[in-house]
């Protein structure tokens, strides 16, 4: 070149003479190739953040999108893709996380739910945050996918109990949709899920009776959202409310089995005490002094209510019944911290339903009582280590406080046939025995579910009622017996425990 202008001519010409040779062909190729993809790559990354964004757009008419299955590639609960209406604030997201941070770690932490509260690419469209992309007034949403676990079926005392106890473990339709299987004498529960919404400006109307068992009152599988009615101005009272309006909310079982679940379960979403939509005012002086222990006055307890209006609304009311993260957190709103046994219990109680006046319900009562309890008497007597038998009567008992305890402190057994008396045993420690006599017209799981949960040992006599389709039964003595002398102080293995497929010991298995 030296100066002189370039040939392109020439150099053109040069270059076809090169390319035709052999050597030439294939360097050409591979330079043409070059160019193909660093072209295709420069219109790619040109392209790239416009598609991002149509799918993000497109994401609810993907037709690809598998039916009933939310996202397409993106997260489309990001601020930038929700309504202004669903962008979260972010302390309800980190509500249930904060809730676990203490600086004493207590028996529900590890128990506790994952909560997904954003709509992510493949999660079905009636988990909670995609639910609540087609609800009006939702100002946050999770969905809470509770940890699988499973519970060591009874002890028994005879073959044939168990056999009747497995037959309706495995046939009782109000039982099996929650505990899935029983395998090698172990009861698992799993995919159990539970869902909070919290509604801003609302006026909740009860489309059910409260206190009636209807399939859409609280924590029943068709309970409803719809009756939420939007407001154009804030309510001027009851800022903050959670619903916890379940069946029998009144009564001592069940607001300890439900009642408690759905405030524990929502609990986490208000900074402050909220208001309680809840049922009728209960007579019952223990259930009015456990709301207290809780920190709910009357002044917060909205009872018998058909409508609320409310700035915040918490709905939990699609809470679990059975698991236990709300056990434990139930007892621990009560102040209850078991952590481990106690060496001064020393007393079986026997919760009878023919002493101390009529039940509640009638029925179950223990035809030959004094014998069965002269029975207990005399194993305790031969067995020798201080043991005493008392008969329990909550009148006994100056409050809940000093129920508590009692039992947590003396308590190493709870003896009788089944009722409400027996969910006393809550308030027990873990390994005290809870030995329940059940008529095999009326087995019920709930006392033996909850016993499991709280580390308790948990034995039954599966009877037959001594007249045909009635309830009260004839114990055998000696099965009771037999129960106490192989289960009264023992320090077994735990009916609790976590349950997954995978059992690899790298997994903690």
């Amino acid at each position: 070149m030296n100066g002189q202008r370039l040939d392109l001519k020439g150099l053109t010409c040069y270059y076809l003479a090169f390319a035709a040779s052999a050597p030439g062909r294939r360097l050409f190729l591979l330079g043409l190739s070059f160019l193909i993809l660093l072209s295709l790559y420069l219109i790619g990354q040109w392209q790239l953040p416009s598609a991002a964004i149509q799918i993000s757009e497109d994401a609810n008419i993907n037709p690809h999108r598998p039916s009933g299955v939310e996202g397409a590639g993106v997260d489309i609960d990001s601020p930038a893709n929700l309504p202004a209406s669903l962008q979260f604030p972010p302390h309800y997201s980190d509500a249930l996380k904060l809730s676990l941070t203490s600086s004493t770690p207590k028996l529900s932490d590890p128990w506790a739910p994952l909560s997904l509260s954003r709509c992510l690419f493949g999660m079905p469209s009636y988990y909670a945050p995609c639910a609540a992309r087609r609800m009006p007034d939702v100002e946050y949403a999770e969905e809470l996918i509770y940890p699988d676990f499973e519970i060591r079926e009874p002890y028994f005392a005879r073959s044939e109990h168990r056999l009747k106890w497995r037959t309706f473990a495995q046939t009782c339709p109000d039982y099996i949709p929650r505990a899935t299987a029983l395998e090698s004498g172990w009861v698992q529960y799993r995919g159990q899920s539970g869902q909070n919404f919290v509604f801003h400006n609302v006026k909740y109307s009860v489309n059910f009776g409260l206190d009636s068992w209807s399939p859409k009152s609280c924590m029943a599988p068709q309970v409803e959202t719809s009756s939420m009615q939007s407001l154009s101005d804030p309510p001027t009272a009851n800022s903050t409310v959670i619903i916890a309006a379940s069946p029998d909310s009144w009564s001592f079982q069940h607001f300890l089995d439900r009642v408690t679940h759905t405030l524990a379960q929502g609990r986490h979403l208000s900074s402050s005490l909220p208001h309680v939509l809840t049922g009728r005012r209960p007579h019952m002086r223990t259930v009015q002094e456990l709301w207290a222990k809780m920190g709910y006055t009357e002044d917060h307890l909205l009872h018998s209510t058909s409508h609320v209006e409310a700035s915040t609304l918490i709905f939990a009311c699609r809470a679990v019944l059975i698991h236990p993260w709300l056990s434990l957190k139930s007892l621990e709103s009560f102040g209850i911290y078991h952590q481990e046994t106690s060496e001064t219990r020393n007393k079986l109680v026997y919760m009878s339903r023919s002493a101390g006046g009529p039940t509640s319900n009638g029925g179950r009562k223990v035809v030959n009582e004094g014998e069965v309890l002269s029975g207990i008497k005399a194993f305790l007597d031969q067995r020798g280590r201080g043991e005493e038998l008392v008969m329990f009567n909550h009148q006994n008992f100056g409050d809940v406080t000093e129920l508590f305890s009692w039992f947590s402190e003396t308590v190493i057994a709870v003896i009788g046939p089944h009722g409400g008396a027996m969910i006393n045993h809550r308030w027990a420690r873990p390994q005290t025995l809870v030995l329940e006599f059940m008529p095999t017209t009326r087995i019920a799981t709930m006392i033996y579910e909850e016993a499991a949960i709280l580390s308790q040992t948990y034995a039954t006599l599966m009877i037959e009622p001594t007249s045909p389709g009635g309830t009260d039964m004839l114990v055998d003595v000696d099965d009771v017996v037999s129960l106490l002398d192989k289960h009264l102080g023992v320090v077994g293995e735990d009916p609790l425990r976590k349950s997954y497929f995978w059992r690899s010991p790298g997994l903690g298995f």
